[in-house]
């Protein structure tokens, strides 16, 4: 049994001043609670002294891992430097090298925006879009994740779609929340994701009055990819009705490729928003795109604010961050691709062996096991309850182990895993599949 004497006083001490015993989305009772101390490479220690290895990666910006000694480095030579300023009263130089780094890495970049969130640059790239088309709506699908504000979290899809393209609040929306705006869902659609069919038919009703497409290409929560021809269809459509479409890269911007699921999928949108990945974890946002979209800010017809936009701790971070991945034609990537092709390899094994059916869908720098049968998912209505009540028990069991995986079941692999650590985590999975 691990210790956890100081684990459960702090977790005592945090609920009597804290509302949840974290600062994040509600998490599930049984979730043990977990106080991290220090980490190092892809390991991660309690204030117990227990040792963990690290498949969270802070829900993924951690790219490079825990304490980098040339991202670490620096981090102290700009502190020693300037720690802050006023965007809008002033701007540094690094500001520059790295848009002009992002413009050559990113195929849509040809201005780009600094902010401090995703959450932010989803509703920049919004307001955008609505100030260029003239039009009110914009269009987003089930599953995805675009920030916690009252018109992108959660909701349900109607029954009819194309005819009720409107999110509503019910039973079963896990991200469902009181004191949202009853006015939010009024201006966005929500439709299931790789669908061809409904997809045409929902833009062949409302397309003229939609300003943008929001779509998380590689869909995070169950880390599920395109149908093939599903992406050049949306964007067909998009050009077809004047709709801007937008890639959110929060995810796969600086993981699946150094320029992103664009890059992947040979896919160029009008606007691409990314998060904290391109920062190595430091808070920092970008909203990319069109010249004549982005130069509406230019111009002050749209407003986009921030007094910490382009802050130098996070440009400096980011700068770093793009350097490491750049060098050796890629060598981090390479390396992140070695390890989780022997870890999905391993696990798949481990799970045949114990005669659990299972599938693991994975593409670079991230991977999810889903419990069933199929030999693909491309929705999260295709999986039953039993297989995301497996899929969750299977979390806890790898924790007990000492592996600490991602809410939803989703592993996120860095460019700090090891062969060791991944000699360790096949040791650790083994014990857990055998206790489900």
């Amino acid at each position: 049994m691990k210790s956890d004497t100081r684990t459960m006083e702090l977790h005592e001490r945090a609920m009597k001043v804290m509302p949840g015993p974290q600062s994040n989305l509600r998490m599930p009772i049984s979730i043990r609670p977990t106080f991290i101390e220090r980490g190092r490479g892809a390991r991660l220690w309690d204030v117990d002294g227990n040792e963990y290895i690290d498949y969270m990666i802070a829900a993924g910006p951690g790219v490079l891992g825990q304490s980098n000694p040339e991202f670490i480095n620096a981090m102290k030579n700009q502190l020693d430097k300037l720690l802050y300023s006023v965007s809008g009263a002033s701007q540094t130089p690094m500001e520059v090298d790295l848009a002009e780094s992002l413009i050559r890495i990113i195929p849509c970049a040809e201005k780009v925006r600094f902010l401090l969130s995703g959450t932010e640059a989803v509703q920049l790239a919004i307001r955008l879009a609505r100030g260029y088309t003239g039009r009110r709506y914009f269009l987003r699908f089930e599953g995805s994740y675009h920030g916690w504000l009252d018109n992108v979290l959660g909701g349900l899809v109607h029954d009819d779609p194309v005819e009720n393209p409107f999110p509503y609040e019910g039973e079963g929306d896990s991200c469902g929340t009181a004191g949202r705006d009853p006015a939010a869902f009024e201006q966005c659609f929500c439709i299931p994701y790789n669908d061809f069919d409904l997809l045409e038919k929902v833009l062949a009703r409302w397309g003229k009055q939609v300003a943008i497409v929001l779509v998380e290409t590689i869909q995070a929560s169950g880390v599920l990819s395109p149908r093939p021809g599903y992406l050049e269809h949306l964007q067909s459509l998009c050009r077809k009705y004047g709709i801007i479409l937008c890639f959110d890269e929060v995810v796969t911007g600086f993981r699946v490729a150094l320029g992103g699921a664009q890059e992947l999928f040979g896919i160029t949108p009008d606007l691409a928003i990314y998060g904290k990945a391109l920062s190595g974890g430091f808070p920092l946002a970008a909203l990319a795109g069109r010249r004549d979209i982005m130069d509406l800010l230019l111009r002050s017809k749209v407003v986009g604010a921030g007094t910490f936009n382009g802050y130098p701790l996070g440009i400096s971070a980011a700068l770093t961050t793009v350097k490491i991945l750049e060098r050796d034609n890629g060598a981090m990537f390479k390396q992140v691709d070695r390890v989780q092709t022997r870890l999905v390899e391993g696990l798949r094994e481990i799970l045949k062996r114990h005669g659990i059916k299972a599938l693991v869908q994975s593409v670079r720098g991230i991977f999810i096991v889903h419990f069933t049968d199929k030999d693909v998912i491309w929705s999260m209505r295709e999986l039953k309850k039993e297989a995301l009540d497996k899929s969750y028990q299977f979390r806890l069991r790898l924790a007990d182990e000492g592996i600490l995986i991602l809410f939803g079941g989703r592993w996120l692999i860095t460019g700090a895993h090891t062969e060791e650590d991944i000699d360790r985590t096949l040791e650790c999975a083994e014990k857990a599949v055998s206790r489900l």
